[in-house]
C-alpha cells in the first residue's frame, strides 16, 4: 500500500476547502459571510478554515432537525440563531490566538492529522535504527556519520574489539590517490593519531606523526575494512566507551541495504477529538419589548454577543494556562532572564543582554522542534511592564482598542519577538513558543468541528434556558517546544 505523505494531506486539505468555498457561494446566509471573511484576510489557510466551518453549521441549521428547531422556537429564540453565523467571522480572522497557536476545522467530531516521518532502516556508524533523521515538520540531525561514502569520526567502542580487530561500519575502502581518498583515512586510538600515508597487499599503512607504523601495530584490509593490529587489541575493554576514531571513504560500487545508510518513511496519524462544552444562557422574553425601534440595541442581540465572548475567553483561558502548565520540564528546563538595571549601565546594553538569553531560549526550540526559532512570548505583568518602558525603537507597541483592558492579548514586538500579555501568569513569569506560517509549525492545535450553536430551547413560564455548546477539539502536540521563564530585574 502507498504511503500517505504530508504534501498529499496538505493537498485534501486545500481540496476541502475549494469544496467548502463552492457550497458556500450556494448558500445565501454562508455566502454572505464568507464574503466578510475573504475581505479580512488573503491567507488561503484561514479562509478556508471560515469555508468549512461556515458549511458545516449551513448543514446542521438546513438539516430535517434544523428546520424544525426554527419552525417551534424562532419567535421566542430570537436572533439567536442567525447571530451565530457571524462568529465564524469574528473568530478566525481576528482570532488573538491564531498567531500563537494552530486553528484547523473539522468536518466530523474526531479527526486525524497526518505527520510523515523519516527513519533510519539501517544500524551504521552511531546511528540508531529508527531514529528520526527529518520529518515533515523541518531536517533533523542524521546522527550516523555523513552516509554519503565519506566517513569521520565512526566510533568504535572498547566492548566491540576483538582480538583479530573489528570490521569498519562500511566496506571495502577506496583509498584513490588521485582524489586524495587515502589522505582522508584516518585512525585515532586515545590520544594517539595514525594516519594513512600507502597501500600495501591490500592493506592501508600508517604513521605516527613522521613515524611509518609496522601493518602489525597498525592496519585496515581495503576489501574487507577490518581494522587490525597491537595497537587495536590494546585498546579492547569492557566498559563499552569509545576506544577508537576512525575516518575514511568507502566505495559507492559497493554500496547496498547493508553497507549504505538507509532511511524509510513512517506515517503518524495524531488523533483530534472534539468534546461538547456547555454554557448555560438564561434571559427573560421582557427583551421582546426592548428592541431596536426603542433603543437602538436589541438586547437579544447584544446578550448573545456578550454569551459568545465569554465562551471565546474560556477557551483562550484554557489554551494558554494548558500551554503553560503542562508543558514539558524535563526536555527544556525553565530558565531565568534578567534585565541588569544596575547604575552605570546603558539602557541599550541591558536590552541586548535581554535579547542574548532570548535568543538563547530561541535556539532550544530550534533544535528541538528542527524547524525554527522560538518566536513569541508570553509574559506577565512584571516583563509587560519592562518592555513597554522601553523607548519605541526597542519595544514596538500593538495599538489597539483594548491595548489597557486586564484580558490575554498580543502587546507588540520586541526584536524578532511576537509579545502576547497573559494577565494569570504569575508576575514575574513568562514563556516562549514558536508559530510559523504552514498549519504544522505549531506547538499546539486547536480543531473546530462546528461554530458555537445553541441546543434545545426549553420554556419554562416567562423564561427561556438554552444552552451555548462549542465543539473543540484540543492538541497539545510538542510540550518540548514550549519553555517557560522567570524574569528579574536587578
Amino acid at each position: 500500500m502507498a504511503l500517505i505523505r504530508i504534501e498529499d494531506a496538505l493537498k485534501k486539505v486545500q481540496e476541502r476547502g475549494v469544496i467548502a468555498r463552492t457550497a458556500t457561494k450556494n448558500h445565501k446566509i454562508a455566502d454572505s459571510y464568507m464574503k466578510v471573511v475573504e475581505s479580512e484576510t488573503t491567507d488561503m489557510h484561514t479562509r478556508g478554515t471560515a469555508a468549512e466551518l461556515l458549511n458545516n453549521f449551513a448543514k446542521i441549521m438546513d438539516s430535517e432537525l434544523g428546520n424544525s428547531f426554527m419552525a417551534t422556537h424562532a419567535n421566542d429564540f430570537g436572533p439567536y440563531v442567525m447571530e451565530v453565523w457571524p462568529l465564524v467571522t469574528a473568530w478566525y480572522p481576528d482570532f488573538p490566538l491564531k498567531d500563537l497557536i494552530s486553528v484547523q476545522s473539522m468536518d466530523k467530531p474526531l479527526a486525524y492529522m497526518f505527520f510523515s516521518l523519516l527513519k533510519t532502516g539501517t544500524a551504521k556508524g552511531d546511528t540508531s535504527l529508527g531514529d528520526i533523521v527529518e520529518t515533515a515538520l523541518g531536517v533533523r540531525t542524521l546522527k550516523g556519520r555523513y552516509p554519503t561514502g565519506e566517513v569521520f569520526g565512526e566510533a568504535i567502542l572498547d566492548n566491540q574489539i576483538t582480538n583479530d580487530g573489528t570490521l569498519l561500519a562500511y566496506a571495502p575502502l577506496n583509498v584513490a590517490v588521485t582524489p586524495g581518498y587515502l589522505e582522508k583515512t584516518q585512525v585515532t586510538i586515545g590520544s594517539t593519531v595514525y594516519t594513512a600515508y600507502n597501500t600495501n597487499n591490500g592493506k592501508v599503512l600508517f604513521k605516527q606523526g613522521s613515524t611509518e607504523q609496522a601493518a602489525t601495530v597498525i592496519a585496515i584490509d581495503i576489501n574487507t575494512g577490518a581494522l587490525t593490529g597491537t595497537a587495536v587489541v590494546a585498546a579492547k575493554g569492557t566498559a563499552g566507551t569509545k576506544a577508537i576514531e576512525v575516518n575514511y571513504v568507502w566505495n559507492l560500487d559497493y554500496a547496498d541495504t547493508e553497507n549504505i545508510q538507509k532511511v524509510k518513511e513512517q506515517v503518524e496519524m495524531r488523533p483530534m477529538e472534539a468534546i461538547p462544552r456547555a454554557l448555560a444562557l438564561e434571559w427573560t422574553l421582557f427583551s421582546e419589548y426592548l428592541k431596536k425601534s426603542q433603543f437602538g440595541v436589541d438586547i437579544r442581540e447584544d446578550n448573545t454577543k456578550r454569551i459568545l465572548n465569554l465562551l471565546y475567553q474560556y477557551q483562550v483561558r484554557y489554551i494558554l494556562d494548558e500551554m503553560y502548565l503542562y508543558r514539558d520540564q524535563t526536555a527544556n528546563s525553565d530558565v531565568t532572564i534578567t534585565a541588569q538595571a544596575s547604575t552605570g549601565i546603558a539602557l541599550e546594553v541591558i536590552n541586548q543582554r535581554v535579547q542574548k538569553q532570548l535568543k538563547d531560549m530561541g535556539g532550544k526550540i530550534l533544535k528541538t522542534s528542527g524547524r525554527m526559532e522560538g518566536n513569541k512570548l508570553v509574559v506577565g505583568i512584571n516583563f509587560k511592564n519592562w518592555l513597554e518602558s522601553l523607548p519605541s525603537n526597542m519595544f514596538t507597541p500593538k495599538t489597539a482598542e483594548d491595548a489597557f483592558l486586564q484580558s490575554p492579548r498580543e502587546i507588540g514586538t520586541y526584536g524578532t519577538y511576537q509579545v502576547f500579555y497573559d494577565p494569570e501568569l504569575a508576575e514575574n513569569k513568562f514563556w516562549m513558543t514558536y508559530r510559523g506560517k504552514e498549519f504544522y509549525d505549531a506547538a499546539y492545535y486547536l480543531g473546530e468541528y462546528m461554530p458555537i450553536v445553541p441546543t434545545d430551547c426549553i420554556a419554562l413560564a416567562v423564561t427561556v434556558r438554552s444552552s451555548f455548546v462549542s465543539m473543540e477539539a484540543y492538541r497539545y502536540d510538542k510540550k518540548n517546544c514550549v519553555i517557560g521563564g522567570t524574569f528579574a530585574e536587578s
